[in-house]
Order: C-alpha cells, then sequence, then structure tokens
C-alpha cells in the first residue's frame, strides 16, 4: 500500500483568531454559534495531523469511504451536525458561488480603496484589527462606507463568522480569508428565500474532495482538517469509561473533546496511524459517536440511493447506506451506486458561473428521507451488527480491492507525476517571467549608471567653474562681480535642471 504522503494541513491557528472568542459578547456569540456552532472553541482542539494524514492515505475516493483493512467507514451529515449542534433537515441548500472583492465589501462595509491590490483574500489580522477590537470603528473610521455604530456592530459578528470559517472549515494555505466565503456568509446570516440554510454539506463536500485532492498528490488539506480529526479520535481513540447518557443538545462537544480521548497510546506517525487502521477489529471502534442523531437520519433522496453534496471546492456525493452501523442500525449489503460521475472538482477552488447538477441538488435536498424499512434499535447501536450477506460482500470487495491496489498505486502515482509536472511547468513560467524582469531591471540599472556618471562629470565641471569664479579679475568693479556671479548661477541652474 505504500507509505502516507505529507499532507499540509491547518495546524498553527493565528493569534488573532484565537483571540478574537474572548472580546465577544455571549449574544454575540451566539448568533454565530446558531449558524456555525461553537466554531471559536476549536482552538482549543490538537492535532498534530498524523491522523488526517492516514486517513488521506485509506481514503476511496470511487466510494467516499475510508477502507480500514476489512471495514469500511466515512464521516456522515448527521455525526457533523451532531459536533456542531446544527440542523440539517429542512434547510436551504447553500450554493456556495464564488464571490468577488466588491461582494466582500458589500459584506464587511470596508471600501474597496482601502484593500486596493487583493484579489481574492484578505489578512486575518486586517479584519481583527477593525472587527474585533472594542475600539476598532472608532480607530478605523476613515476605512468604513458606513458611518453608524450600529451597522459596525452587526456587521463585526457577521466578520467574525466569515473569519472562524475560513480559518476552521473552509482553510487556505497561506491563512488568508478568502472573499470566496462571502456567498456562503450571506445565506447563513439571512437565510434562503426565508428558509434557513445549513453549513453540513458545504463541509462535508470540502472535507470529501480534499481527501481525494490530497491521494492525488494535492500538498494542502483544502477541507476542515480538524473536524476529520476530531472524527477519527472519537472513534478511534475514545475511553470506554466515558458515561453513555450524555446530553443529545446543547453540549458543547468541542471544548470537551480531549476528555473522552485515550492520549495514553496514539500512534507516534502516519504510518503508525495506517498500521493500526488497517489492523483494527470491529470490537476496537465505537461505531456511534455521543453526538450523532439515529432516529431519523439521512439515508437516500427520492431519485436516488445516494446524496449529492456541494462544497467550495467542488461537487461530491455519498451513499448513507453504506454506513449504516454509524447511524445505529444492522449494516446489510448496500446498494450498488457509481458516485464518479456525480464528482466535480472546481478549477482553482472556484465555482463556475454555470452552476452543474444545480437542478439535481435543489430536487435531492427537497426530498431527503430516511428508510422505514431499516430499524433503529438503540440497545445494539454500539455493537456494529452486520448480516451474513454483507460479510460475504465486504469480504469480497476487500479481495478485489487487494487485487486492483497494484493498479491503484499506479495511477495514484501517475496523478502525483501530472501534479509534479504541473508544477515544474508553473515554475518554469515564473523563472522565464522572472528573467525577463531581471533583464529589464538590468538595463535599468544601466541605465542610471550611465546617468550617474554624467551628472559626476557635470557637477566637476561645475566645481571648476566655481573655483575660477571665487578668483576675482584685476581691476573688475564691483558690478562686473556681480553679472559674473548670476551668470554662473544661471549656468548651475540649467545643468541642476539637465541632470533632473
Amino acid at each position: 500500500m505504500g507509505n502516507p504522503r505529507r499532507v499540509q494541513q491547518m495546524l498553527a491557528i493565528p493569534v488573532e483568531v484565537q483571540k478574537w472568542p474572548t472580546l465577544l459578547s455571549p449574544s454575540e456569540i451566539n448568533q454565530v454559534s446558531t449558524r456555525l456552532g461553537p466554531i471559536g472553541d476549536f482552538k482549543d482542539i490538537k492535532s498534530d495531523g498524523y491522523l488526517v494524514e492516514a486517513l488521506v492515505h485509506l481514503w476511496d475516493p470511487i466510494c467516499s469511504t475510508f477502507r480500514l483493512g476489512k471495514e469500511e467507514m466515512t464521516i456522515t451529515i448527521e455525526e457533523i451536525a451532531g459536533f456542531l449542534n446544527l440542523p440539517v433537515q429542512g434547510t436551504a441548500v447553500i450554493f456556495p458561488l464564488a464571490s468577488d472583492k466588491v461582494e466582500f465589501c458589500r459584506f464587511t462595509g470596508i471600501k474597496e480603496s482601502v484593500i486596493q491590490g487583493l484579489d481574492q483574500n484578505i489578512e486575518a489580522k486586517f479584519l481583527f484589527d477593525r472587527f474585533a477590537l472594542r475600539d476598532g470603528f472608532e480607530r478605523h473610521r476613515g476605512d468604513f462606507s458606513f458611518t453608524s455604530k450600529e451597522i459596525w456592530d452587526r456587521k463585526r459578528v457577521w466578520v467574525y463568522g466569515l473569519v472562524m470559517a475560513g480559518t476552521y472549515l473552509f482553510p487556505r494555505k497561506d491563512k488568508k480569508i478568502a472573499f470566496k466565503l462571502t456567498k456562503i456568509m450571506y445565506d447563513l446570516f439571512l437565510g434562503i428565500n426565508n428558509k434557513p440554510c445549513s453549513i453540513i454539506p458545504t463541509i462535508l463536500a470540502d472535507i470529501f474532495i480534499a481527501c481525494s485532492t490530497c491521494q492525488r498528490g494535492g500538498k494542502f488539506f483544502c477541507g476542515s482538517n480538524l473536524i476529520l480529526h476530531v472524527w477519527g479520535m472519537e472513534h478511534f481513540m475514545r475511553r470506554p469509561a466515558i458515561p453513555e447518557s450524555l446530553p443529545m443538545s446543547g453540549y458543547n462537544w468541542v471544548i470537551t473533546h480531549h476528555k473522552r480521548i485515550d492520549s495514553s497510546n496514539l500512534p507516534c506517525n502516519a504510518s503508525d496511524f495506517v498500521d493500526f487502521l488497517t489492523n483494527m477489529t470491529s470490537q476496537n471502534v465505537r461505531w456511534v459517536l455521543d453526538w450523532t442523531n439515529c432516529t431519523k437520519p439521512i439515508l437516500h433522496t427520492k431519485a436516488s440511493e445516494f446524496v449529492p453534496l456541494w462544497g467550495t471546492q467542488g461537487i461530491m456525493a455519498y451513499n448513507p447506506r453504506r454506513f449504516l452501523r454509524q447511524l445505529g442500525r444492522v449494516q446489510d449489503v448496500p446498494p450498488a451506486v457509481d458516485l464518479t460521475p456525480f464528482v466535480i472538482v472546481f478549477d482553482k477552488g472556484i465555482c463556475p458561473k454555470e452552476i452543474p447538477m444545480k437542478t439535481l441538488i435543489d430536487e435531492a435536498w427537497e426530498t431527503l428521507s430516511d428508510d422505514e424499512r431499516v430499524k433503529y434499535v438503540p440497545g445494539l447501536k454500539q455493537r456494529g451488527l452486520t448480516t451474513p450477506q454483507y460479510e460475504d460482500w465486504i469480504g469480497r470487495s476487500t479481495i478485489q480491492e487487494m487485487q486492483d491496489e497494484p493498479a491503484k498505486e499506479v495511477e495514484r502515482l501517475k496523478a502525483i507525476i501530472e501534479a509534479r509536472d504541473k508544477e515544474i511547468l508553473q515554475l518554469s513560467k515564473s523563472v522565464e517571467a522572472y528573467k525577463g524582469m531581471a533583464e529589464q531591471n538590468k538595463q535599468m540599472y544601466e541605465g542610471e549608471r550611465e546617468k550617474r556618471q554624467e551628472m559626476k562629470r557635470k557637477c566637476g565641471e561645475l566645481y571648476d567653474q566655481a573655483e575660477r569664479v571665487k578668483l576675482p579679475y584685476a581691476r573688475e568693479t564691483r558690478d562686473s562681480i556681480l553679472d559674473r556671479l548670476k551668470s554662473f548661477g544661471n549656468l548651475v541652474r540649467n545643468r541642476l535642471h539637465d541632470m533632473m
């Protein structure tokens, strides 16, 4: 299977982002937490990145699943929704169309002239100075397109949500906040057609896409690595002594995460994590997370057995019927669904103006459904039960997976080589561009050097003439001396004008 690749992740959180929640009132925090969950507390999640690297290595992009030895699992809508205490069913679909600087300025109230030269993103510190600090409005009044402190108070909460989402849910390698998230924030705070929106499908889609792109050679995990880290830790490293009857709603699962994890025997690196996960048995897995609401999960739509997901990086889909054990049900053979046609990765992470599959996604989210034929039995939810038919099916799938592994490894290597070739091509273009700039700079330097030499020569001539002017002629009158000095002064001014 090979060794897992190093995957860059959002692990070191900017100081301003960590400090920001402490500067807001409980009311302001609540306005954001009802839309993004307790996202300000993500700063307390500690990760070294190894588990995420291992999960990326074990990811099957065709089925949107992690292959864990003889088991398969994935992160589900219900698991993210429960972790963040946010609703999904009954909400409108967010289509994260890319926003530009104009829309960003309208959302924040920052004047466009203040952020000239910025195209796609902005530093979190810039927004922190103007919106997090209580005197931000007074200190930077000239940067805003509005003059009302009341408007600033409202925008302050919005911008806080934007920065938290841009850091923890949709991170960038440079740790800046992307303008393209503005449309998502508008939908979350204002709703769509008087209907609330949910961020959960967008988060899940970006995690799936990040797993796929990083496995194909991408260097940065462009999804919420911290949510994926928590998901893995709670499923595979949870302390058994934790009470089973924790509350289902209103409980902050983020800040209490570390209390539930057994950190005494964690794998030391990504390779050890891969070995640990592939050799794990069903009895070692906590199949249903403490916060997962199993009563009425999303298992399919009216039109299909899969659920389409729209993210900031592209479109993905997954088949919830493959992961019934994570929803407190007995796992049977899932319907065969080819998800490949429903996977689209946006070029450079920018959604095109023509929305692909918009009608299909809209209709799917209007007809989300569970399956009454698959009963939920609370007393059996942690046993991870399966049918004999499923065991036979997963066994054959595992054998087939092992047979296909060499071919898949070749495909992965091809994808990595293609990605490297693109990088080399881009570097070559950059080198050529820098060569041209260097040649221009050299010519400018030569021109300036010649100018300096000419200026030195002319200055020398002026100095010689100044020395001669100091010596008076024999029997020279006072008026003659003044005329001579005046003529010399005019000469100096003309020379200086020529040299400028």
